[in-house]
């Protein structure tokens, strides 16, 4: 309570020298959606930005499953974090993660889909069952409420995207979609695969489609963006774009709808 108050006060501050003029549209904060094989030890849930232009300030916690998932620690930052100075754990054991920063007058930019920072898990759920990653006001009592502030000490308007992870089961379907009308993927062969991987899918408009393969880790190793027709279309992954042999998951997205299928590399 008492880093929060400074933080505050020092936003007040700030604001008698603030620069005019940074008119924000939409700011995005996330998490993914993810579905982890049965046996998975752990999980990296990133949260990841879009429209994040000259901000000084954020502030929200993240929310999870304490009995399917277990705080272990965060790292990977995408801006200049402190994890003593920016971080409340005392709610971690409960599911909660507090995350308080201001950065200056200057704000801070960072690229579409960047990650702000991760947040490392211990698996401890059964397999079939769920936790979402949700993001929530960062006290109730006193109220705080999620926010994040640009350099002309304005509340941006922020859309926030909850995620989850879902361990999988014996029975579970291969592939996940978020909204299968729109986007799903039909088939991925050969799979396991040790040349190349065709991934068949199906897209109700035609435009960009981000692609990500992700490792067991939640890192993801490689990036792409390819335009394709509304209809049935087939993408071709050569092995070169899979660092190793071992599993993996290929995230495809469009706008906010999304596919996940976990595939298998062999030596």
């Amino acid at each position: 309570m008492k880093q929060t108050i400074q933080v505050l006060l020092c936003w007040a501050v700030t604001f008698l020298c603030l620069p005019p003029g940074n008119a924000q549209t939409l700011t995005r904060i996330s998490a993914n959606k993810d579905t982890l094989p049965t046996g998975a030890k752990t999980y990296v849930a990133n949260i990841k930005v879009a429209g994040f232009k000259k901000i000084i300030g954020a502030s929200f916690a993240v929310a999870w499953d304490s009995a399917v998932i277990q705080f272990d620690s965060i790292g990977n930052f995408g801006i200049p974090l402190s994890k003593n100075d920016h971080f409340g754990y005392i709610n971690t054991v409960n599911g909660v993660l507090r995350f308080l920063w201001q950065e200056g007058i200057s704000g801070v930019t960072l690229k579409d889909n960047a990650t702000l920072f991760s947040i490392y898990y211990k698996i401890i759920g059964k397999p079939g069952s769920k936790s979402p990653i949700s993001f929530v006001n960062i006290a109730t009592s006193p109220t705080l409420e999620r926010e994040i502030i640009d350099t002309t000490f304005a509340t941006v308007n922020t859309e926030y995207q909850d995620g989850l992870v879902l361990i999988k089961s014996l029975t579970s379907p291969s592939v996940f979609a978020n909204d299968p009308h729109k986007f799903r993927i039909n088939k991925a062969y050969p799979n396991p695969f040790n040349t190349q991987l065709a991934m068949e899918f199906s897209l109700s408009e035609a435009g960009p489609v981000g692609i990500e393969i992700v490792d067991v880790l939640g890192r993801v190793v490689h990036t792409e963006q390819r335009s394709f027709l509304a209809g049935k279309q087939e993408l071709l992954l050569p092995k070169s774009v899979f660092p190793s042999p071992g599993n993996y998951y290929v995230r495809m997205y469009q706008g906010t709808s999304f596919t996940l299928q976990p595939v298998i590399l062999l030596q």
